[in-house]
């Protein structure tokens, strides 16, 4: 089913005649520009070779790139002349109000969406199945999108209505034998306080990652699953230096070094770092601790990248260390595939898996080329349908 409500429908004549007037004065630019490219090839000396092969290539290509300020230049030109003229970036981010960006994976959804949400529950479903035929708890946590934390800063922009579907059907999905971890509600009550989300960055803050660190304890508190809360402390937090930092989705806004006046303000927070808690030596402690941890987490770049810090938070609250099996750039899905078809939870089965999912990615759909699935599972995916 196609979602009538999605954005992305044809321009109008006066947002055409705009693009019509942006394209002729940056074809202009551009011609200019490319004058410059006659010293780029003249002033060229190539290398001694010995054999025609893509070093040569690569070396003109880098000499080009340097030489020529045509490719910089033109970004920059063509970004500016779509922000200033109709509020735009590149592809890939949507530009809301107070310096605030979003990434278009929030508002805007794929074809067939349906069929992917339901092959990307249907591997939740097999997920819990895996882990319960070995008597394993599994604890979804399900991190918001941030459009649905902070929908005032989005501006003019409307969500496809498939964003406020996915919740209700991941509950339907999961059902009570797995542990589902919602943050909207304690995200919205919160998000007053501190910044939960960066304005320029997809990712939460380290104040978004403890909040949600504390609601995993919380509901595996609930279902008995935190068994050294209550002994002696293995892990603090600290705080670092205030810092700024630059988020992914300016990535989107290449306006630098012509138009840096241009780029939103970037964020400034206070980094984190949870460590071990040394003890004193002993001799076990001499002879070395080889124990693997008893939690296993599974996740995105919301858990692997460090500067959030959401894994020490867990760690820390836990109060044990974790066996980390998230990764950065590849979604939610194969990282846990990976894992359960891997050497790892063959070798030795965890006490509780901890899975950390982003909202938006049960839109997504899930890279799993390479990954040996068994059979039953791929068949399962393959049947399922658009509606």
């Amino acid at each position: 089913m196609t979602d009538k409500n999605a954005p992305g429908a044809a321009a109008g004549t006066g947002a055409k005649g705009g693009y019509a007037i942006v394209g002729i004065v940056f074809v202009l630019v551009v011609g200019a520009l490319s004058l410059s490219s006659v010293k780029a090839v003249a002033t060229y000396r190539a290398p001694p070779v010995t054999v025609l092969d893509g070093a040569l290539v690569r070396n003109f290509e880098q000499h080009f790139d340097k030489e020529f300020p045509l490719r910089t230049a033109s970004v920059n030109f063509w970004t500016a002349l779509q922000l200033v003229l109709f509020r735009e970036g590149k592809i890939g981010v949507l530009l809301g109000k107070d310096g605030w960006l979003y990434t278009n994976e929030e508002f805007h959804v794929l074809p067939r969406w349906e069929q992917i949400l339901e092959q990307n529950l249907e591997l939740i479903r097999w997920t819990q199945a895996t882990l319960a035929e070995a008597k394993i708890p599994l604890v979804v946590v399900i991190v918001p999108e941030k459009a649905h934390i902070y929908p005032e800063h989005v501006g003019d922009h409307r969500q496809a209505t498939a964003h406020g579907q996915v919740m209700a059907r991941v509950r339907s999905a999961i059902g009570e034998q797995t542990t589902l971890v919602t943050l909207d509600e304690v995200f919205t009550a919160a998000k007053a306080e501190k910044p939960l989300f960066f304005h320029t960055d997809t990712h939460w803050t380290p104040t978004g990652a403890r909040l949600a660190a504390q609601a995993v304890i919380n509901a595996m508190n609930a279902k008995g699953l935190v068994t050294k809360a209550s002994d002696a402390k293995a892990f603090v937090t600290a705080e670092q230096p205030e810092t700024s930092f630059e988020g992914d989705l300016l990535s989107f806004l290449p306006l630098e070094p012509m138009f840096p006046s241009l780029m939103p303000t970037a964020d400034t927070y206070v980094p984190v770092v949870t460590k071990a808690v040394e003890k004193e030596a002993s001799a076990d402690a001499l002879l070395g601790d080889d124990s693997i941890p008893e939690v296993a987490v599974v996740g995105t770049s919301y858990t692997a990248n460090d500067r959030w810090n959401f894994q020490g938070y867990l760690s820390e609250f836990l109060n044990e260390a974790l066996a980390d099996y998230s990764k950065e750039g590849i979604g939610p899905f194969p990282p846990m595939a990976q894992y359960l078809t891997g050497a790892d939870y063959a070798g030795h089965k965890p006490r509780v898996v901890i899975w950390e999912i982003p909202e938006r990615s049960l839109l997504g759909k899930a890279a799993l080329t390479g990954i040996a699935l068994p059979e039953s599972v791929t068949t399962k995916l393959a049947t399922i349908k658009p509606r």
